[in-house]
């Protein structure tokens, strides 16, 4: 047992010490509150123990992690922090909802969950303190010519060598110069909670990235910051994050009088944000981008997009009629340079200005991340390997294949599957359930009849186990087939748990000629202008 739960033995007494246990098998166990009130009336000896409401209310008492609470949009758009403070108003035109009520009481409020708090609390239990101690061994000891964890990458190893900033100030400690020093990482997804997708939740969500990989995307591990409500898609994130860029900040700068259990020492607490990462439309509201759809749709190089007369979503080929882009030498975006963007877009005299300049960079404003200096544009906006592979590309590749990818057909290529084809692959992906281990992932569905059903995972598995069998020898011509294999194997490369640094250079030129085969093979001169 821990020591802190030695010390909170002899201060409890036995009631408060049986309502948490009530309330930590609640939450570990997944219980309805319905079948946890039925157990309190259930059985006569638990009738003394408290609702889920005072259960609450004494762990959050006892823990001194307590919920605060901001005014909010009655649609989400906003939160009233910030510059939003004193409105009695959502700002944005299109909702211009009132804050208050006939009563003056606001309509919704927004709940998180300060994490200093947190954060010092993982130092009191000595197990949690000495599994946090994975970053600073994995440093000591790595291979500098391997990457397996986000401290073999640049950014993490350029921070160590730079001086704190936050908030414009700049203090004399390094990043990352004390081995308790914490690396987390930022996780932020619209998601639809219920069937109908007609209303979305946005969680924000924290990973401790000092945790040893196999144990810091757990349930048990993660910090929820909290929830932004729906019904309606955040349009300004930012608003909602005042809160925990302030935390960050102070955070930056440390936090005194910490007790380290291992060291039986107190000590400055400092933890560092250092990536966030997300769907593209979640990336683009944290860094006020036009997203994917703009003209300017990359965070990492300045390509621009093109449209077809008539249409409203932007397309980034390669090549196009007034020539092709190098994929070699893109000119990529810098931290500097889109401060200076954003800058501009802000300062523009007129609306219209300010309109033309941010559809030229891409850029609506300038987010408050960059008041900490660990946050670093873009390599600290990776992309999601999850949406951009599992959910985009892999699935609109098939819609290539069987002729439904946006009502376009196959020009002077020929790689559309016959329906006969593809009812027979559908039916061998879902009998391939019945012998294959569910270890290596969740069962996959018809892929010709229930395609709807085809998740992150399942289409994880057909990239990298099942499509190179089923697909073999069904093309027409080999190239088409020689082609899908080649992102097969890209992928796999990609997800790996070890990597060479050499490797990285076969990814990147791999993904390159991919693209520019894509290009070849799979658009014709007739759609040269759409792809």
């Amino acid at each position: 047992m821990a020591d802190h739960d030695l010390t909170a033995r002899s201060t409890l007494n036995e009631a408060e010490l049986k309502n948490i246990r009530a309330f930590n098998y609640f939450i570990t166990q997944g219980t309805t509150r319905e079948a946890y009130e039925a157990l309190r009336s259930t059985f006569p000896e638990l009738e003394d123990i408290s609702s889920i409401y005072l259960a609450q209310k004494t762990v959050a008492k006892l823990s001194g992690l307590n919920p605060k609470y901001a005014d909010c949009c009655v649609n989400s758009c906003c939160c009233y922090m910030g510059k939003y403070k004193m409105l009695d108003r959502c700002p944005f035109p299109d909702c211009n909802e009132p804050r208050y009520d006939e009563n003056r009481r606001p309509r919704k409020r927004f709940q998180f969950l300060p994490i200093i708090p947190r954060l010092i609390a993982l130092f009191l239990d000595k197990a949690t303190a000495e599994k946090m101690n994975y970053r600073h061994k994995h440093c000591e000891t790595r291979d500098t010519e391997k990457v397996t964890d986000i401290f073999d990458g640049t950014l993490y190893r350029e921070l160590c060598n730079r001086e704190v900033t936050a908030n414009g100030k700049t203090f004399p400690h390094r990043y990352f110069s004390d081995h308790r020093d914490i690396a987390l990482g930022l996780s932020l997804d619209g998601f639809a909670p219920f069937k109908r997708r007609t209303n979305s939740a946005w969680p924000v969500i924290l990973f401790n990235y000092n945790l040893p990989p196999d144990l810091r995307t757990h349930l048990d591990h993660i910090l929820c910051y909290g929830i932004i409500p729906g019904p309606k898609s955040v349009k300004d994130v930012d608003s909602f994050l005042v809160p925990l860029y302030e935390e960050l900040a102070e955070l930056s700068e440390g936090v005194d009088g910490v007790l380290d259990p291992t060291a039986k020492e107190f000590f400055i607490l400092r933890a560092y944000l250092i990536l966030l990462f997300g769907d593209i439309p979640a990336i683009s509201k944290l860094l006020m981008m036009k997203g994917h759809n703009g003209y300017s749709p990359c965070r990492y190089c300045e390509i621009k997009g093109i449209r077809n007369p008539g249409e409203k979503v932007n397309y980034v080929p390669l090549h196009r009629e007034e020539g092709a882009y190098n994929p070699h030498t893109l000119r990529y975006q810098r931290h500097r340079r889109f401060i200076r963007q954003a800058q501009k877009v802000i300062a523009a005299d007129t609306v219209a200005e300010s309109d033309r300049l941010s559809r030229k960079y891409g850029i609506k404003g300038l987010p408050g991340l960059f008041l900490l200096g660990s946050v670093e544009f873009p390599t600290s906006f990776p992309f999601d390997f999850m949406h951009l592979i599992f959910e985009n590309l892999v699935p609109n590749l098939i819609r290539h294949y069987t002729g439904d990818f946006k009502g376009l057909d196959a020009g002077t290529e020929d790689y559309d599957l016959p329906k006969s084809v593809w009812e027979a692959i559908g039916d061998a992906a879902a009998r391939s359930g019945d012998t294959i281990p569910s270890d290596f992932g969740a069962r996959i569905p018809n892929i010709y009849t229930e395609r709807s059903g085809m998740t992150a995972e399942t289409w994880s598995i057909w990239i990298l186990y099942l499509g190179p069998i089923l697909l073999r020898d069904c093309f027409s011509k080999p190239v088409y087939y020689e082609h899908f294999t080649k992102l097969s194997h890209l992928v796999h490369l990609c997800m790996s748990y070890e990597m060479q640094r050499s490797d990285i250079v076969l990814i990147r030129n791999g993904f390159i000629e991919w693209v520019q085969e894509y290009e070849e093979y799979v658009s014709s001169p007739q759609k040269s202008q759409v792809f």
